[in-house]
Parts: structure tokens; sequence; C-alpha cells
């Protein structure tokens, strides 16, 4: 193969001729050429099966072959074609006449070669039909990508809307009840109306930090699908990092009438590790609030943190509804929002705190799971190395 052809080594070609002598001049010829995915047959019955198996980018196929005729065979390939595919079939016939090439281009053949035929000239049939098959397949996979980000850019375009608007309305109509009283809280006559102010700057104030935290997770994602996260590493007490989260958590929890435990041995917590503190707080944050969400009141969710070979292993385990097998692949992608297990959706949030808490664990060069038995509860296990891995 030429320079540019090698790429298609790694294309899957589909041998069919009912003589052994010609599969085996045709392997030699592919193989001495650096093609390696071969796969061969004499017998037309089980072409189906083997393109169905295999899902060639090339079919080298004979016509003249008993059980089943090559124009024939050319028909039954076409039902195992997905609509929109381009699987070329080359084929390799003494038969030229202008009715069998015809009836052979009108079944899908691509291309003809002449028996006997010239090594140089079935090579590069070979290569200018599997050229057009790769082209075919990036063309595709970059009109998925382009249609997936399109989906990603509406499904964001939805998320802002919907989380910014309630918020949003909320400070406005306390801040347009303010005004129209036109008087600051605390200036007004009589406790009630001082404490009515205050608890509309309360609400302003949490509505506000909520919109926050929403621009703060978008700009999250942004980094992650352009260069990464920042981390900023230092050398914390392990102890420490989830005493931080512990302290910030607990209210949450509290409000939402679900135990919080954070439980680490003190050897664990003593340990020394060269982490970004102000991520994996956020990283707890993401998973702890996650389990909240989910958990009923009267449940709990336990946090364990331990160190051993210099990796800090955590899980988060919650007591609520936990998700289906089939929710897996979906739990760390962006956007994504699980049902609960009464079939509703979630309805909180942006679908963005496990995919940005997967973000700043592999950013730490660590890993990230999940398991759950439905019905009884879920629990995301991590584990980050003590020390920065080297970078090259």
């Amino acid at each position: 193969m030429s320079t540019t052809s090698h790429r298609l080594s790694a294309c899957t070609i589909l041998l069919v001729d009912d003589e052994e002598a010609n599969l085996d001049l045709l392997e030699g010829l592919l193989e001495s050429a650096g093609y390696s995915r071969l796969v061969r047959t004499d017998d037309a019955r089980e072409v189906l099966p083997l393109a169905e198996r295999h899902a060639p980018d090339l079919v080298l196929l004979d016509l003249h072959m008993p059980h089943r005729h090559g124009l024939d065979l050319l028909a039954d390939l076409r039902t195992v074609t997905p609509p929109g595919d381009y699987r070329p079939v080359l084929v390799l016939t003494a038969d030229v006449t202008p009715e069998v090439r015809d009836l052979a281009l009108s079944r899908g053949a691509r291309d003809f070669v002449t028996k006997p035929f010239d090594a140089t000239e079935v090579l590069l049939r070979v290569e200018n039909l599997l050229e057009t098959r790769v082209l075919h397949l990036e063309e595709r996979r970059a009109r998925a990508q382009a249609e997936e980000a399109t989906r990603e850019r509406e499904r964001l375009l939805a998320v802002v809307a919907h989380d910014l608007r309630n918020p949003l309305a909320v400070v406005s109509m306390y801040a347009e009840t303010l005004m129209l009283q036109g008087l600051a809280p605390g200036e007004r006559p009589g406790d009630d109306d001082a404490a009515w102010g205050r608890k509309a700057l309360s609400t302003i104030h949490a509505n506000a930090v909520a919109m926050q935290r929403l621009v703060e997770d978008l700009l999250d994602a942004s980094a992650i699908r352009g260069d990464g996260l920042r981390i900023l590493r230092e050398v914390r007490r392990v102890g420490d990092t989830f005493e931080r989260a512990r302290t910030m958590l607990s209210p949450l929890a509290e409000s939402a009438g679900v135990a919080l435990a954070f439980v680490g041995d003190e050897a664990s917590a003593e340990a020394m590790a060269e982490i970004d503190d102000e991520r994996v707080v956020q990283l707890l944050s993401n998973l702890v609030g996650n389990a909240v969400k989910f958990t009923p009141r009267g449940g709990s969710v336990r946090v364990h943190f331990s160190v051993r070979d210099d990796v800090l292993h955590s899980s988060v385990t919650d007591t609520g509804p936990g998700f289906a097998a089939d929710e897996v692949p979906h739990l760390f992608t962006a956007f994504w929002t699980g049902a609960r297990r009464d079939g509703t959706r979630d309805g909180h949030g942006a679908g963005l705190g496990l995919w940005i808490a997967r973000g700043i664990v592999e950013a730490h060069g660590g890993e990230l799971s999940a398991q759950s038995t439905p019905g009884a509860g879920a629990t995301f296990r991590f584990s980050l190395p003590l020390v920065a891995p080297p970078t090259y």
C-alpha cells in the first residue's frame, strides 16, 4: 500500500470465491500489501452470517458460485447494510457482459475486476474503495459530533433558562416589593416589617448564591470540555479537607432531614496529601449533595475515607432509592438527570454535578465509580493518589 493508505490496514475485508486457489491468491496479495483483517469463505451460504458477524468494510465477491449466485448475494448484502451506510462490494468475475454489469451495479456493486485479474489493478481498486469507505465513516463521525454539540448547546440553553429563571424571579419580586415600600429594611416601623425585610434580603442572597453556583458549574463544564480543570495542588492534611466538607454540608443534610456522618480512622486523617483542597471539597459537595437530594427524610448519608498504599480512598453511601443498571453509563455525562425509583424525573439541578466530580477526580489522576442496588441506596467511590503523578 502507499503511504497514504496505512490507515486502511485496520479495515476488514471479506473474500468470497468458490475456488480455494483464488482465495489463497487474493489473501496472499492483500496480506503482502499490509491488510491483516481478512475473512474468507468458499461457501455462498456463509456470506450473510459472516457479513453480520464481522461488518466488513469491503467485500470481494465472485459471481458464479454454487448454492447462490453472486447477483443474489449482492441483494442479500444490501439487506444487512444499515440505511445510509457505504459498504462497497468489488466484483471479481470473468463475466463482464453489459447485462451482468448493469444488474450487479443495480444491486449494489461498486466496481469490477475481470478474471484473470492483474494484482496491481486489484490493489488499486481495493485501496480506492476503502479510502471512500474510511472517508464516509469519518464524515459520519464528524456529523454525529456536530449534532451532539448542537444538542448540548440546546441543553445548555434549556438549563440556563430553567435554572436561572426561578431564582431571578424570586430576586426580582422581593427587590420590587422593597422598592415599592420606599424604605430599606430596618428603617420601616415595626418589628414585623424589619423581620420581613431581613427575610427578603436572606431570600435574595440565597437565590443569588444558587445562580452563582450554576454559573461556576457552567464554567467548570467549559473547562472540562476544553483543556481540563485547573488543579492547584498543595500539601494538606486529609482530615482537614474532610472536616471542611463536613462543616459545609451538615446544614444541607440537616435541612433535608438526612443524617450525615463522616467516618475515617486517625491514621488516615493525619495523612498528608498533595491535592487541590478546594476542588476536593467541591467533589465531596457534589457527591454528598447528590446523595442528600435522593435520600428521603429520615434516611442517612455516610462518607468514609481511608489511606492505603499512598492512595486516598473515599466512598459516599446513601439510603435513597438507588439507580438501575442501565443508568450507570449516563451518570457521569453532562446535563443528564436520572429518574427516581418512583419513575419521576429528578427535576432539580443542571445535571453537571457528577460530571464535574469525575473531572475533578481525573484531573488528580484518580478514578470515580458508582454502584447501586435499586431500592437499597447507592455508593459512589473515588480514589486519589496522595502524590501528584509525574508529568512528561
